[in-house]
C-alpha cells in the first residue's frame, strides 16, 4: 500500500494545483495530497498539511506532528530523522539537509555524516530558508526568509541571515 501511495504522490499528487488555487480543484488537490502523504510519511499525524511540489524522499525518516504544514516545493534530503512539531509551518522552497560529506584534513572521505533535525512546536520557517544537519529549532521560534540555519535556535527566538543569528525574541 505504501509503495502505491508513494508512486501516486510523486507521479500525480505532487503536481496537482496549490490548495489555494482554482477553488474546489485546489481543495480536492489538497485532500488527495494529504491522504497519500499520511500513508507515505511513516510518522505523519492525520491532520498534516502538505502543499504541492513537496519532496520528502521515501518519507521513512520524517515525523510530522499535529497540524504540521509543509510548504510548496519544500525539500528534505539526507539520511537523518526530521521531526516537525505541532502547528509548525514551513514556507515555500524550504530545504532541510540532514547529511553531509565526511571531511578530513586533506580532503573528502568516502561516505556521509547524518544528524537529525528537529523543528519545535509552533515554529515558523520562512520561504527559502535552509536548515543544516543537527540543528534544533525551539518551540515558537521564527526563522526569516532566506536564512541559513547552521546552529540551534532557542525557543521564542527570531533568527535571520546567513548564517542565521538571533536578532530578537518573541513575547511569550
Amino acid at each position: 500500500m505504501r509503495i502505491i501511495a508513494y508512486l501516486l504522490y510523486y507521479c500525480l499528487a505532487k503536481h496537482l494545483p496549490r490548495s489555494y488555487d482554482f477553488g474546489i480543484a485546489g481543495r480536492i488537490s489538497k485532500k488527495i495530497r494529504n491522504i497519500l502523504c499520511r500513508v507515505v510519511i511513516k510518522g505523519a499525524h492525520p491532520t498534516i498539511f502538505v502543499e504541492r511540489g513537496a519532496d520528502f524522499g521515501g518519507g521513512g525518516n520524517l515525523i510530522v506532528k499535529e497540524y504540521g504544514c509543509i510548504g510548496e516545493n519544500a525539500r528534505f534530503m539526507g539520511e537523518g530523522k526530521i521531526i516537525i512539531g505541532k502547528h509548525a509551518m514551513l514556507g515555500p522552497d524550504v530545504i532541510i539537509l540532514t547529511s553531509d560529506h565526511k571531511l578530513k584534513k586533506d580532503g573528502f572521505e568516502k561516505g556521509y555524516v547524518s544528524k537529525d533535525v528537529e523543528i519545535g512546536d509552533y515554529a515558523w520557517i520562512g520561504a527559502r530558508a535552509i536548515i543544516l544537519k543537527g540543528v534544533k529549532i525551539g518551540n515558537y521560534a521564527v526563522v526569516g526568509a532566506g536564512a541559513v540555519v547552521t546552529k540551534d535556535i532557542p525557543e521564542y527566538a527570531i533568527a535571520a541571515g546567513n548564517p542565521a543569528k538571533v536578532i530578537k525574541y518573541r513575547d511569550k
